[in-house]
């Protein structure tokens, strides 16, 4: 942070805010993002190493089978040159000897979970919101929140807990709440 170290992250994906950085807000910011980072690249990494390879006739890569449900499969593959992993869901042909309708998704291990939970048939697409509707979905249950009727307590926490659940899932929410307030029509009085 300004040419400054204040993080540093462990092998083992632990995250330790260093003292440059312990009385900065948008250190602390970069710590918990970075920290959900380091998580995620952790799992996935220790995934694909204990994975075994996806035997599929026609595929001239070696793809890790991470999942295979519903005749839908997860795999992965460790990039050339140690340069990040690149995610694929399938769908088996029906002898189960070949796979086709791939979805490749480049270092973005969630997205390609998502898309294999759908294609198997674990969760509709129904279930999931964009990013885009759940940012809408937090500006309008921050909008009931302060402007709208008195609640009581369960609403109240009904609506924190949601909200919550949005700043966890949208890893660049206060830009898009930005984003969204400048673009909103202004009103001169």
């Amino acid at each position: 942070l300004h040419s400054q170290p204040v993080l540093y992250v462990s092998p083992a994906s632990d995250v330790f805010l260093l003292p440059a950085g312990s009385q900065n807000e948008e250190a602390s910011e970069l710590y918990h993002q970075v920290a959900m980072d380091a998580d995620e690249v952790y799992s996935y990494v220790e995934t694909m190493q204990n994975a075994p390879l996806l035997h599929a006739s026609g595929l001239h890569e070696d793809f890790r089978l991470l999942a295979d449900f519903g005749g839908a499969v997860l795999a992965g593959q460790e990039r050339e040159n140690g340069q990040g992993y690149q995610f694929v869901t399938w769908i088996w042909d029906y002898d189960r000897t070949g796979v086709s309708h791939g979805h490749y998704y480049e270092d973005d291990f969630q997205s390609a979970k998502q898309d294999f939970a759908v294609r198997s048939g674990l969760i509709p697409r129904a279930q999931l919101f964009t990013l885009e509707e759940l940012t809408e979905l937090y500006r309008a249950a921050e909008h009931w929140f302060y402007e709208g009727p008195e609640l009581d307590y369960k609403q109240q926490k009904a609506i924190q807990e949601a909200r919550t659940k949005i700043e966890y899932t949208v890893p660049d929410l206060q830009s898009r709440l930005e984003q969204a307030q400048s673009q909103e029509p202004q009103m001169n009085l």
